[in-house]
């Protein structure tokens, strides 16, 4: 098998640690997934490979480092993941552009431009940067809050309009008043 494109197939779960027995494979493509779990340490097997593309999944966790044995590879895109660490710092993962690894906050290296030590990546939990069941990492009990202070200001802007005698107010009032006659007519 010289390549396996499996993207966009709504697949989810952990990649297969087998897909690095595959040590012929030249292409390897997961990408727009819903893949979850650490990249397989037995990727660094597929030593003829030149493209692997992990990007829009929610993959987590460091790079592996033995994947710089991988002479081969020109392409290994991880974006749009939740990485985490360090890009190792030695063969072709050097040699790519930060395209590869955007999206990826808890990510630091040379490509990216983002020093390790100004990154605190040390001390994050697994539980802290992954995102569960696909879901967003949005709190939804600070959402609702928000939601119902916003209709609160809303309703009180509206109350205040009101109060004060304006021209809008007498208008407003009057096509109120004529909706409701139109309905009495009828």
């Amino acid at each position: 098998m010289f390549g396996l494109d499996l993207s966009s197939n709504e697949l989810s779960g952990e990649i297969p640690r087998e897909l690095g027995d595959l040590q012929r494979m030249r292409a390897l493509n997961l990408s727009h997934n819903s893949l979850t779990g650490l990249i397989p340490e037995s990727f660094s097997n597929l030593t003829d490979i030149e493209s692997i593309d992990l990007s829009f999944n929610l993959l987590h966790g460091p790079i592996p480092h033995d994947l710089t044995k991988l002479d081969y590879l020109v392409v290994f895109n991880v974006s749009y993941n939740n990485m985490t660490g360090s890009i190792p710092s030695q063969g072709k993962l050097l040699t790519l552009d930060e395209t590869n690894y955007i999206g990826n906050p808890f990510l630091c290296g040379s490509p990216l431009n983002r020093s390790c030590d100004d990154n605190n990546t040390t001390g994050f939990k697994e539980t802290d940067y992954q995102s569960i069941d696909g879901e967003s990492a949005i709190d939804m009990e600070t959402f609702y809050w928000s939601l119902a202070a916003t209709y609160g200001v809303i309703w009180m802007a509206f109350i205040v309009f009101f109060c004060f005698d304006s021209p809008l107010r007498r208008v407003w009032f009057g096509r109120v008043d004529a909706f409701i006659n139109l309905f009495k007519c009828v």
